[in-house]
């Protein structure tokens, strides 16, 4: 079953001193455990990879600073850091707004496919390796691809798409997707329903889920992150 998920209503937990978790995915999905992640101004995140797993970390606002074993990194708005399995990280926020993010855990039990190997890789919306798709009105921007974070477990971008594109009903038999709104607003088809998911929203689907989007009615254009787990995986298209 497909869900769409409005950040504001997630049940938001207290877990450090201004630090705030919520889950996006609710125990329904077996290759991802997606969450937002709150840290307030000043305020400093810790946590860990779960060995078998890689963790993805994507900032919706506010800045902050990112540190994984010797290496320290910023991360501004719209940036992507793929952190390595058995690492320690901590997000210390170092902006006068609270830091937003979208953490992803891939997957949550091992299952034996190869992930990332770091301990850290950072990359910015901007600076991402890109790949125009004319043919299908679309822009891709890799964070997690065989062009950017390698790994098996995983594949993330941000697709860019015009007021004209639209991606016809489908399913994936072998992977889980999440798609996060950044930009404009997306009509997807989720359960049978047309659904506009906007900024502040994501929506997921499990294996077999089908589903559809295209730019929502009303706006010009649209820009999204994007997670297919694992990277592998089969499209079904539908007539």
């Amino acid at each position: 079953m497909g869900r769409v998920v409005t950040f504001a209503q997630a049940p938001a937990k207290p877990t450090a001193e201004g630090v705030e978790q919520a889950p996006i995915t609710i125990g329904d999905t077996r290759e991802m455990e997606a969450e937002l992640v709150r840290i307030a101004p000043g305020k400093r995140w810790r946590a860990a990879v779960p060995r078998g797993s890689d963790c993805y970390l994507f900032v919706l606002s506010g800045s902050a600073q990112i540190a994984a074993g010797a290496a320290r990194h910023s991360l501004a708005p719209q940036s992507f850091a793929a952190v390595e399995e058995e690492n320690e990280f901590a997000i210390e926020n170092d902006g006068s707004a609270p830091a937003e993010l979208v953490k992803v855990v891939a997957p949550p039990r091992p299952n034996g496919r190869q992930g990332f190997r770091g301990p850290i890789h950072v990359a910015a919306r901007t600076t991402a390796p890109t790949a125009d798709v004319p043919q299908e009105k679309k822009k891709r921007i890799y964070f997690v691809d065989d062009a950017a974070a390698r790994s098996e477990r995983g594949h993330a971008m941000i697709v860019e798409y015009g007021k004209d594109t639209v991606t016809g009903l489908h399913h994936h038999p072998n992977a889980e997707s999440l798609f996060v709104v950044l930009d404009g607003a997306l009509a997807f088809t989720v359960n049978g329903a047309l659904v506009v998911v906007k900024p502040g929203e994501a929506a997921y689907f499990g294996f077999d889920d089908p589903h559809g989007l295209r730019v929502a009615d009303g706006f010009a254009a649209a820009s999204f992150l994007e997670f297919h787990i694992p990277a592998a995986y089969t499209t079904v298209k539908h007539t």
